[in-house]
């Protein structure tokens, strides 16, 4: 696990910080539904939010507000409530929990912050044709999303009444865009940050949502002192907002308001170092390896995504196919490994996907003239959630594809060249955020241009091996500069900064926003 720096304790001492994310650094696995409560606390894996932040919460002692959802959820949440949440002796948390009803929980998610926020953030909506809103969504806004973020609102607010210590809050993501103005409004002088991990689009893409919403949605933002994102692009585009949205006076990056002044940052997340190392260790990743390399063709194409509509999955494979249609001689010396996983099973768009995922695949390996000379199948499609096994696939390609329409960092685009051993080239696409760090040693593509994306594959394939060297060091250095420790530190200094113009350090020449 990532450890702090001394210069990050230092700046968050003497704060009492309360982290704010949808889920958990936990998570209660219950194996019968039916009977949650008999089950076990694991940490939990997924997502690059509880990951970064599980570091910062292990090491300052922080309270973390999650929202249950589930039943085994509301397990998690009794045991928070007698205190007794943790893994081991060494990775306690201080977990509370808001516990919304099953209908304003469906609101609050299935309905606002999946899809539509997500969708509008990452430019999914066909909008010729959708979004179709209406009283429906005002009211799954008002009681549902509005809702749970008083809750969780109302619970830093009862958190940090709790410690003589002056508050730092730290909401995470889209699913609280509100709740820091209502936490300004009860405590005036705490410090609040807020750190966005997906994209922020164009302020003309908002329209999409009422101009009430759309409103709300920056307003509370500006409840922050700092708000942070993972792109220069997304802090040009959310400083837009403001200005276009608001009306409010931009200066220098920082937006003045009736409010105050709140900062507006870049923080592109990378890796931590130390646990992806002991992921690429582990016997169980080395078994994953072994297995991957038995029939192995020459070259090994890998993807590994959640088949997510923002991944760009289909578009990727066609790419593939086109790339064989133009140059049958690599035809069974090359294979497409894609190991995905399932996600937002109950939205409707989503099952949708994963089905045309499924049939193209089955579309291409039926293609019997694209298939090598022994029968060898052009994709090798695995469904699944296995961080090893995703670390061995890493470890072991050619050309790793990451061809996203949008993605706010995507942390694969750094997985994959940190621990790669074959000197394996990147195709990026320019829409993810990693393509602002990573973008000059990787093969740049246009995510909807599938024959640019086929060129870049077989140009991935066949590249002199001193430039694939070139490329991939160059990578490494990157993010083994810019790691996970880097992004908290450069937080830290600046929450620190926040800090002192709210009273809480001693003045020193540094104490402007």
């Amino acid at each position: 696990m990532q450890r702090l720096s001394d210069a990050t304790r230092d700046a968050l001492s003497g704060l009492h910080p309360i982290i704010v994310a949808n889920r958990g650094p936990v998570a209660w696995q219950a194996p019968d539904s039916a009977h949650p409560e008999i089950g076990s606390i694991v940490e939990n894996e997924g997502g690059g939010v509880v990951v970064a932040m599980r570091a910062v919460a292990q090491a300052t002692n922080a309270h973390w507000i999650a929202t249950a959802s589930t039943p085994a959820d509301g397990v998690m949440a009794g045991l928070a409530a007698r205190g007794s949440i943790g893994p081991d002796a060494a990775s306690q948390f201080n977990m509370v929990f808001a516990q919304p009803t099953p209908a304003q929980y469906n609101d609050f998610y299935n309905v606002i912050a999946n899809p539509l926020l997500w969708f509008i953030q990452h430019y999914l909506w066909d909008v010729p044709h959708e979004p179709n809103l209406g009283d429906d969504t005002e009211r799954a806004w008002r009681d549902g999303y509005t809702a749970v973020n008083r809750q969780v609102a109302d619970l830093a607010i009862s958190t940090a009444a709790g410690d003589k210590r002056p508050p730092l809050v730290m909401f995470q993501d889209y699913h609280y865009y509100l709740a820091p103005k209502m936490v300004r409004a009860a405590i005036p002088n705490a410090v609040i940050q807020h750190f966005i991990h997906i994209p922020w689009p164009d302020p003309g893409y908002w329209e999409i949502l009422p101009r009430s919403m759309r409103q709300g949605i920056v307003d509370g933002l500006l409840g922050n002192d700092i708000v942070g994102f993972q792109t220069n692009r997304d802090v040009r585009n959310f400083l837009r907002s403001c200005e276009e949205t608001m009306g409010y006076r931009v200066v220098d990056g920082k937006v003045i308001h009736p409010g105050g002044v709140t900062a507006v940052n870049a923080y592109p997340i990378s890796l931590d170092l130390d646990a992806f190392a002991k992921f690429a260790s582990d016997p169980m990743t080395q078994q994953h390896l072994a297995a991957l390399q038995v029939g192995r063709p020459e070259k090994l194409i890998v993807r590994v995504d959640r088949m997510d509509l923002s991944k760009n999955i289909v578009r990727g494979f066609i790419a593939y196919e086109r790339m064989l249609e133009a140059h049958p001689e690599i035809r069974g010396h090359v294979q497409f490994y894609s190991f995905l996983q399932r996600t937002r099973t109950d939205v409707a768009q989503y099952q949708g996907y994963m089905q045309r995922i499924e049939r193209e695949v089955a579309r291409i390996n039926g293609r019997a003239e694209l298939r090598g000379p022994n029968g060898e199948l052009p994709i090798r499609f695995e469904v699944g959630q296995d961080i090893r096994k995703a670390t061995a696939a890493y470890m072991d390609y050619d050309v790793l594809v990451v061809n996203a329409v949008r993605d706010g960092m995507n942390l694969i685009a750094k997985e994959g060249p940190l621990v790669n051993r074959r000197n394996g080239v990147l195709v990026l696409s320019e829409g993810v955020g990693a393509h602002e760090e990573l973008g000059e040693f990787a093969l740049s593509v246009n995510p909807f241009n599938v024959d640019e994306t086929a060129r870049a594959m077989f140009a991935g394939l066949t590249m002199p091996p001193l430039e694939r060297q070139r490329r991939v060091t160059e990578m490494q250095r990157v993010v083994t500069t810019n790691h996970l420790g880097t992004w908290i530190d450069k937080q830290a200094a600046d929450i620190n900064l926040a800090a002192k113009v709210r009273g809480h350090r001693r003045p020193g020449p540094d104490i402007s926003l």
